[in-house]
């Protein structure tokens, strides 16, 4: 009996929570009550709420709170790295904590990075869950990277892992040599790591 509670007690939390997310993704959707401009690198702007992104993240914490962000007559905040439509997808799992199966996979190197970038760990363990997920030959070396620049792990060994797997298409694939070029020390982690598989 106390198990079936405790499970029922599971359920309706999770029900709450999906319920709180859910009103603030439609919140973000209709931009109700929006107070801040989310400006891209290219596109137009993206309206947002100052106090999510400040709850979310620490980064967008200190942004928000810096005297250029407070004087300014229009409120706005930048993030250089997006285009218009990264971004909206950014700000989507932000508000949401979820994102449809095909949006992640068109965005997953960006959100990883955004994700890492603005301290959002939540998002961090989202993005590295879903990317174990779509790992393949196509793909390791672009997780190999994302696992450099996020210090991630778990990325890094499961992207080496699929890179020996396949070393033949990946390594004879023509892309691999401009791989080589930009990252030199990515490619000595890749021999080192295949010197210890035998």
């Amino acid at each position: 009996k106390a198990i079936k509670q405790t499970k029922e007690e599971m359920k309706q939390r999770e029900e709450r929570w999906i319920n709180y997310l859910g009103g603030l993704a439609t919140a973000f959707m209709e931009e109700i009550h929006s107070d801040i401009q989310v400006k891209p690198g290219d596109g137009p702007s993206v309206p947002a709420h100052k106090f999510l992104l400040a709850t979310r993240s620490e980064v967008f914490k200190h942004m928000l709170s810096s005297d250029t962000c407070k004087s300014a007559q229009i409120d706005f905040v930048c993030l250089p790295e997006f285009n218009h439509e990264e971004l909206q997808t950014f700000l989507e799992l932000l508000y949401g904590g979820n994102l449809a199966k095909e949006k992640f996979e068109m965005h997953y190197y960006c959100l990883a990075l955004a994700s890492h970038k603005y301290a959002i760990p939540h998002l961090e363990k989202f993005c590295e869950k879903h990317i174990l997920k779509l790992i393949d030959s196509s793909n390791a070396l672009k997780v190999l990277e994302i696992s450099e620049i996020c210090a991630n792990e778990t990325l890094r060994v499961a992207a080496l892992q699929m890179i020996i797997d396949h070393k033949k298409e990946i390594i004879c694939a023509p892309s691999f040599e401009e791989f080589a070029i930009q990252n030199p020390h990515l490619v000595v982690h890749i021999t080192r790591y295949s010197c210890t598989q035998f």
